[in-house]
């Protein structure tokens, strides 16, 4: 029997093209571990499975690197993998992309993609049940990378792109699910970075889905503009897979009026198309799935059941599975065909021998995790101010930015994560607000607080992005008063947060901002 479990925020789905086995695909929650391992003991022991994950928490990087020799590029490689590692990162994907760009010294650059993902508790324990179980897990992939191969290697021909169309920047909107969609954007024939997203709207509200989609569309774009990753803010295409027909009609119309696309003549020229997954016309495989159920996730099970795609991610399991399955093929390749029988017998043999092996070398680690998570916890009394604390302040700040907020906050913070996010050398740390004078008054008071860098012996550049700031909250409609608490630099003396880090050091300010908010329409 083979089967891809599709891991995502939510929970695990399963696929088989054996109905048999499985007569139609299944889902269970994180939650319900029970039923997880109930499943797993019914799986036919050595039965083969793939895993795809999908998870929000995914990080997808291109770095530059000033031009390398081949036989330097390993070594680069090696030092960005360990760094990975050392950050905490239990996958970690990476290839060097073929690609230069042109920095502002003129120098040319070589660019590295990576990926990597620091894996909550339930997926990794998953993970480890998979190989208790003795069941082979042939190969990991990840989402983003196996959506962009199944676009050039079936998406592609389907809308009969060019190269010149494939080199374009243009953005994937893909269905993953009943309430997610990732995007997922390519530029030069690479892709550069890839999201979820979730939209809140009814099944059968499908302009509503369109706008929210647009709405979000607007916010990946204007990130992409603002980071130069499309050069000379080149026109952006858009690809919608979906599951649903009904949530692709007039589609190009919908961003024409609103705004996503901003002539007729960009309609035209740049890459706008959409489609279902259901009607691609490539080899169904898996079990009984509802045509409106066939979302991103039941198109890539299908693909990888389908096809040999390439795998992204690797654990110690999965290196010595796929040792075992070459040395099969190489020995096949090498002797005659009265051997194949007894080759077969070796290969479940050696697989069990490694198995059974594997399971004490599992309890074992387990033991000595065990041990080194009570001396941590023994140890740590509070947390130290480190470089950590400085990315977490970022991803609140990014949670901020990509909050939907429909005023469940008593007032509309999108514009105020709008201005933090123009100043690149301002993260937002904390961020808290109280109701003024009647539980029903439109008057609200903000306390901000943040960190300015980098701080370079002098407070000039610090107190001017701060400044800047100021006056760009102050330009906010409703915005009555802002006001700075705390400032970065008190102009006379030097007073930094110095933060160390394994490979450099990190100087920044902290400041505080108070701000009243006159919202009328916040009831």
């Amino acid at each position: 029997m083979k089967a891809v479990f599709y891991l995502n925020d939510q929970g695990v789905g399963i696929y088989s093209d054996d109905c048999k086995s499985l007569s139609s695909p299944l889902f269970f929650d994180w939650e319900d571990t029970l039923a997880i391992e109930e499943w797993l003991s019914t799986f036919p022991s050595r039965g083969q499975v793939s895993i795809v994950i999908d998870l929000v928490d995914e990080d997808i990087v291109v770095e530059a690197y000033p031009k390398l020799y081949l036989w330097e590029r390993s070594a680069i490689r090696k030092q960005l993998v360990e760094r990975l590692e050392s950050e905490g990162a239990d996958f970690i994907y990476t290839e060097w992309t073929g690609l230069t760009q042109t920095n502002e010294e003129g120098r040319v650059d070589e660019l590295i993609l990576s990926a990597s993902i620091m894996a909550p508790a339930h997926i990794m324990n998953f993970i480890s049940s998979l190989e208790e179980a003795e069941i082979i897990v042939k190969g990991i992939y990840s989402a983003p990378f196996m959506l962009a191969d199944y676009f050039k290697k079936y998406v592609k021909n389907v809308f009969n792109l060019t190269k010149k169309e494939m080199n374009s920047p243009f953005f994937i909107i893909s269905r993953q699910s009943k309430n997610t969609y990732r995007q997922t954007f390519f530029y030069e024939g690479q892709l550069r970075i890839s999201r979820l997203i979730e939209i809140e709207k009814e099944d059968d509200d499908f302009q509503g889905i369109q706008s929210a989609l647009i709405h979000e569309a607007k916010l990946a774009r204007n990130y992409i503009y603002n980071q130069n990753l499309s050069g000379d803010n080149h026109a952006i295409g858009y690809i919608f897979l979906d599951n649903d027909e009904n949530c692709l009609i007039d589609m190009d119309q919908r961003c024409l009026d609103e705004g996503l696309v901003t002539s007729q003549e960009e309609l035209q020229n740049a890459l706008f198309k959409a489609l279902t997954f259901n009607s691609l016309g490539y080899e169904q495989v898996i079990c009984n799935v509802d045509p409106k159920e066939y979302y991103a996730a039941e198109a890539m099970a299908d693909y990888v059941l389908n096809a040999s795609p390439t795998k992204s991610y690797f654990n110690d399991y999965v290196k010595k599975i796929n040792a075992v399955l070459l040395g099969y093929r190489s020995f096949i390749g090498f002797n005659s065909l009265l051997l194949i029988s007894l080759i077969g017998f070796a290969l479940v043999f050696g697989i069990g021998t490694y198995l059974d092996q594997h399971k004490l070398e599992l309890l074992d680690q387990k033991i000595q995790e065990h041990k080194v998570e009570k001396d941590r916890l023994q140890k740590e009394v509070k947390l130290q101010t480190d470089a950590k604390k400085i990315k977490a302040s970022v991803d609140f700040s990014e949670a901020i930015l990509g909050l939907k907020s429909d005023r469940t906050m008593g007032f509309n913070v999108e514009p105020i994560s709008e201005v933090f996010s123009k100043h690149e050398h301002v993260q937002l740390n904390k961020l808290e607000w109280k109701q003024i004078d009647r539980f029903d008054s439109n008057t609200y008071e903000i306390d901000l607080e943040g960190w300015v860098f980098p701080f370079v012996e002098y407070y000039r550049d610090p107190v001017k992005w701060v400044d800047a700031l100021m006056d760009d909250l102050r330009k906010l409609p409703n915005v009555k008063q802002v006001d700075l608490t705390q400032e970065p630099l008190n102009r006379n003396l030097k007073q930094a947060l110095t933060v160390l880090t394994k490979d450099e050091t990190v100087t920044a300010l902290e400041f505080k901002i108070k701000m009243r908010v006159n919202d009328a329409q916040s009831k």
